[in-house]
């Protein structure tokens, strides 16, 4: 559990270097969507690319596959209808919103809570595939249409996501691991090099992006904020231990599904609203607040199935 707790206390400590840089004025106001896009257009490909590369393709059509994709479903479908309709969003908002209601920490976080709990991070290997390879390539497609050029021919909105350097990155490592190609140490190098960089830059950003910010307290404007959070971190879990048990999944199989369901929101999220101008302060804080909630969900889960 002490690794759990070293991989969280990790992260915030970056993001509060952020916040400082920026609280002293050692960066210039903006730097933190400079962070963002040189992160996705460089580092960010590299990482998912890394990712996808090292996956096993056949993980993706196992029972807790399944349940973790189902349950994606189910939670996106879930935030887009009651902010649609309850808290009477649109556009970008709306898609931005889903993703945090959704889209998880699988790649980083994720992966050292299923360590350190189930001794075992298979689980989360899916859950990038199918974020990175299905969700990414539809949710770029439809911001794309929410905040892009009016006019746009569906050709060019249905190839536009996988013009994105992070899909294209996805795609590429889909091929390594489909293939079984090794790739060239002059180009694995500085790809690795690349990649490292991707997760201390995301969280500088964020953190950049603290100074002058505050969480929203409950109310109607933070609804959808909180709402996103709750089907995060508290819905999540039990929509994936439903599926799972159902999918006849038990033991340590079952944990980790269900550990992997209350993953906290992921850092793309966040990157991916200051790509498109929209939803920033949405997903700023509902990674902050699925952060903290996910470490306590995790550790209740853990405790849960040991007693």
């Amino acid at each position: 559990m002490g690794d759990v707790i070293v991989a969280f206390w990790s992260l915030i400590a970056v993001m509060i270097v952020g916040y400082l840089l920026a609280r002293y004025n050692v960066t210039r106001p903006g730097a933190d969507k400079a962070l963002t896009r040189i992160c996705f257009a460089g580092a960010m490909p590299a990482m998912l690319f890394n990712t996808v590369a090292s996956s096993d393709p056949a993980e993706v059509f196992s029972a807790g596959a399944a349940a973790n994709v189902l349950g994606a479903v189910i939670l996106t479908t879930t935030y887009a209808i009651v902010a649609r309709y309850v808290f009477k969003l649109r556009g970008g908002e709306v898609t931005i919103g889903a993703l945090c209601a959704s889209y998880t920490n699988a790649g980083n976080l994720g992966v050292a809570f299923l360590v350190a709990v189930a001794g075992d991070a298979a689980a989360s290997a899916p859950i990038m595939v199918f974020q990175l390879c299905v969700m990414v390539p539809i949710a770029f497609a439809i911001l794309d249409r929410q905040t892009g050029v009016k006019g746009r021919s569906w050709i060019k909105t249905l190839l536009a996501p996988f013009l994105n350097p992070p899909v294209i990155g996805v795609l590429l490592g889909l091929i390594v691991a489909l293939t079984g190609v090794r790739v060239p140490a002059l180009v694995a190098a500085p790809v690795d090099v690349m990649a490292n960089a991707a997760i201390p830059m995301i969280l500088l950003a964020m953190g950049i992006s603290w100074r002058g910010s505050h969480i929203p307290k409950i109310g109607r404007e933070s609804a959808p904020l909180f709402f996103a959070v709750f089907l995060r971190c508290i819905a999540g879990p039990i929509v994936a231990f439903g599926l799972g048990t159902a999918f006849g999944m038990e033991g340590a199989s079952l944990m980790a599904v269900t550990i992997a369901g209350g993953f906290p929101v992921a850092n793309n999220v966040f990157t991916y609203a200051h790509r498109y101008n929209v939803g920033i302060e949405l997903a700023r804080d509902a990674n902050i607040l699925s952060t903290l909630a996910s470490l306590v969900i995790t550790l209740f889960i853990a405790f849960l199935f040991h007693m």
